[in-house]
C-alpha cells in the first residue's frame, strides 16, 4: 500500500517549484527587456513639479504623473514627472542641469530666462486665498488683527494678502497650528486657502468661508524649457493635453478658472477677478522687491509690482 510521505512531497513540490521558476523567469525577462527596448525607442521629457504653495487635497506631482503616463500610451513619448523644492531647482538650474518642462507656483524667481515655448508661461489650475470661521452666525463683519490667524503657507505671498486685507498685523501660525487655534477657539477667523477647507471637511466640523477677492498668487504654471525641437514639439503637445483636462482640477482640490467644477464650499472660491494678483514668474530682482514690499508693509509699491 501506498504510505504519503511529507519528506518525499517536500522533495517534489520543490523540484515543481524549481522547474517553474527556470521556465517563467526567462520568460519575465524577455518581458521586461521587450518593455525596456520599447521604452528605448521613445522621446524622453524630464518635468519638475515645484511645490511652492499647498494644493488642495492629493499631490500634483501624481496627478502629472498620471497624465503624462496617458500621454505615453498616445504618443511616442515618455515623461519623468520629478518632485522638486524650489531651492533644488534653483541649484540644478545653476549647474545647467534644466528639465524640458516646469511647473511651479507662481512668483517664483530665476526661471524667466529658460522658456522656450510658444507662450512663456501658462496656468493649469490655481487655488486662492479665504477667510474661515466656525461660527455659524458669523458675518465677517468683525474681521480684525486681533480675533484673526493667518496661515503663513510655503513659499506663497500670505503676508501680501493679509496687507491687502488689512490684517498685516494679525498672528500668524505655519498651517497646521493656525488650523488648530482656530479649532480650540482661540480665534474667531483664519486666513487661508483651499487647503484649509479641506481640512475642515475631513475634520466634519461646520465651518463659513468668505473668499479673499483683493489679491492672489496661487497660480500653478508650466513652461517649456527646452529649444531642442523634437523634444519641444513634445512638450508642447502635452501642455495642450493638461490644459485640456483642467477640468480635472477638481481631482486635486483646485480650480481652474473659466470652469465651473464645485457645488460646495469651494463654489465661492472659483472664477474670481482679482483686485491684485501675481500669477508670473518674477525675476530674483523683482521677487525681492515684492518681499521688500510686504515687510515694509508697503501696500502702494506692492500694487505696482502685481497686475
Amino acid at each position: 500500500m501506498f504510505k504519503f510521505s511529507k519528506r518525499k512531497f517536500s522533495v517534489i513540490a520543490a523540484f515543481i517549484l524549481c522547474a517553474f521558476v527556470f521556465i517563467t523567469v526567462p520568460l519575465t525577462i524577455i518581458k521586461d527587456n521587450d518593455e525596456v527596448n520599447a521604452q528605448s525607442n521613445k522621446t524622453v521629457l524630464n518635468l519638475w513639479q515645484i511645490d511652492s504653495f499647498e494644493g488642495g487635497k492629493g499631490s500634483r506631482t501624481s496627478y502629472l504623473k498620471t497624465l503624462a503616463d496617458e500621454f505615453t500610451k498616445t504618443e511616442n513619448c515618455f515623461i519623468n514627472v520629478i518632485s522638486l523644492s524650489s531651492e533644488a531647482a534653483k541649484i540644478n538650474i545653476n549647474e545647467g542641469n534644466v528639465p524640458d518642462l516646469i511647473s511651479y507656483g507662481a512668483g517664483v524667481d530665476g526661471l524667466e530666462n529658460l522658456f522656450y515655448g510658444k507662450i512663456p508661461y501658462q496656468t493649469w489650475c490655481r487655488g486662492g486665498y479665504c477667510i474661515i470661521t466656525l461660527e455659524e452666525t458669523a458675518d465677517f463683519s468683525d474681521i480684525n488683527a486681533e480675533n484673526t490667524i493667518i496661515n503663513v503657507g510655503t513659499e506663497n505671498l500670505s503676508a501680501a494678502a493679509a496687507l491687502f486685507c488689512g490684517l498685516e498685523n494679525a498672528e500668524t501660525a505655519k498651517p497646521t497650528e493656525a488650523y488648530l487655534k482656530l479649532i480650540n477657539g482661540k480665534f474667531k477667523y483664519l486666513l487661508g486657502t483651499q487647503r484649509d477647507i479641506f481640512r475642515f471637511r475631513t475634520r466634519e466640523v461646520q465651518f463659513k468661508i468668505k473668499a479673499v477677492t483683493e489679491f492672489n498668487d496661487l497660480y500653478q504654471n508650466i513652461s517649456v524649457t527646452t529649444n531642442k525641437s523634437i523634444n519641444s514639439a513634445f512638450a508642447e503637445k502635452f501642455v495642450k493635453k493638461l490644459l485640456s483636462n483642467s477640468k480635472n482640477s477638481v481631482q486635486i482640490g483646485l480650480m481652474f478658472d473659466g470652469v465651473n467644477l464645485y457645488d460646495d464650499e469651494m463654489k465661492e472660491m472659483e472664477n474670481i477677478v482679482f483686485n491684485c494678483k501675481l500669477s508670473a514668474p518674477v525675476s530674483n530682482n523683482t521677487k525681492n522687491e515684492i518681499l521688500s514690499a510686504v515687510r515694509t508693509k508697503d501696500l502702494k509699491k506692492l500694487k505696482s509690482l502685481c497686475i
